[in-house]
């Protein structure tokens, strides 16, 4: 098994997320208390016709333990890309996870993500037997990402055959293709799931703080939960989490050290990228702005960290050239990370 569900406490995961889940975020969600990452989509046709982004995004920083995902249309494509990704990256990945539940057009278009749940079931590169071919491939264990559908049979059969075809473990977004990221998530289908299956289950999808993680254990008794969106500038809420799985009560924090320890975790989040050689490849400026949602003063930082550098024409830099100019980038924005704290430790006195 690629991780140790049989601990007293849930696990608690970082889900894949393209133009996220680089490995400098990896690594400081992992320090934040995330038990298990994964890479961004690695698209299996871009991998095989050598594209270079899988060795620049797919490594784990400290060889911590993480998962490989991988998106594609076709099972040979996958299996083939399965074989290579862990040739490069083993021991520290432990497992090839396939994303069956992008909803994103530009990826449904092309037959990925969640166009394979509209496969009909016993062809080629239905869902199942995408897994399984990358089994008969693949030495690491071998997951699938789905959605659901709005009929829950269909649902339980889809992730029974994932089971059947050698499945280690399914994750579960409790939405449709449909509703994208609208709406809310479906858990009571997934803990149906949960009871269906002998292989973990860890259910995706609206976990955003100790109370809703606290529902979803409650109703769904998954062995694990996946974290997404609320973890985007954010990944202190592992941190806060982890605090209440021991405590059983959510920690307080005031306002002023809630600022510094996202200032913190973004300036190790620079850090990692400079060191790795990340910058040409993330949008330091958009991820920064991320780190504000939900801090007082938020609008005025992205109003200011939106000014800086915008005379820049990225693409007539190259990489080293671009590394400078975003390293330079970095520093004003720590700059103002440290304004503003400053004047929330002023403002806030209790």
């Amino acid at each position: 098994m690629f991780f140790d569900f049989n601990s007293k406490k849930p696990a608690l995961f970082l889900a894949p997320m393209a133009d996220v889940t680089n490995p400098a975020f990896r690594h400081v969600a992992h320090i934040c208390g995330a038990d298990f990452t994964y890479t961004e989509m690695i698209h299996s046709d871009g991998f095989n016709h050598d594209d270079p982004y899988a060795k620049n995004r797919g490594f784990s920083i400290g060889g911590v333990p993480y998962g490989i995902q991988i998106v594609g249309n076709d099972a040979e494509s996958i299996a083939k890309t399965a074989a290579g990704l862990e040739g490069l990256f083993s021991p520290a990945a432990k497992v090839i996870d396939i994303n069956m539940g992008c909803p994103s057009p530009p990826i449904t278009k092309t037959g990925c993500g969640a166009a394979l749940m509209a496969q009909d079931f016993g062809t080629a590169n239905h869902p199942a037997n995408i897994v399984r071919r990358v089994c008969e491939t693949a030495e690491l264990p071998v997951t699938a990402k789905i959605r659901i559908y709005k009929d829950h049979e269909k649902t339980l059969r889809l992730a029974k055959s994932l089971e059947d075809a050698g499945a280690a473990a399914v994750t579960v977004h409790g939405r449709t293709r449909g509703q994208m990221y609208s709406g809310n998530a479906d858990w009571k289908i997934i803990a149906e799931i949960k009871k269906e299956l002998s292989v973990p289950v860890i259910l995706n999808g609206d976990i955003v703080d100790e109370k809703s993680l606290q529902t979803a254990m409650d109703l769904t008794n998954c062995d694990g939960y996946m974290i997404g969106r609320a973890a985007i500038g954010n990944p202190n809420l592992f941190r806060e989490l982890k605090f209440y799985l021991e405590t059983g009560e959510p920690e307080i924090v005031s306002v002023p050290d809630e600022f510094e320890i996202r200032g913190a975790d973004l300036n190790q989040y620079f850090e990692n990228l400079k060191r790795y050689n990340l910058l040409p490849h993330v949008n330091v400026r958009a991820h920064a702005q991320w780190f504000t949602k939900g801090l007082p003063y938020s609008r005025e930082m992205r109003l200011k960290i939106n000014d800086f550098h915008k005379e820049i024409k990225i693409r007539h830099l190259s990489d080293d050239e671009l590394s400078a100019e975003r390293e330079s980038l970095t520093v004003e924005i720590l700059n103002v990370f440290d304004e503003y704290a400053e004047k929330c430790r002023r403002e806030f006195v209790f």
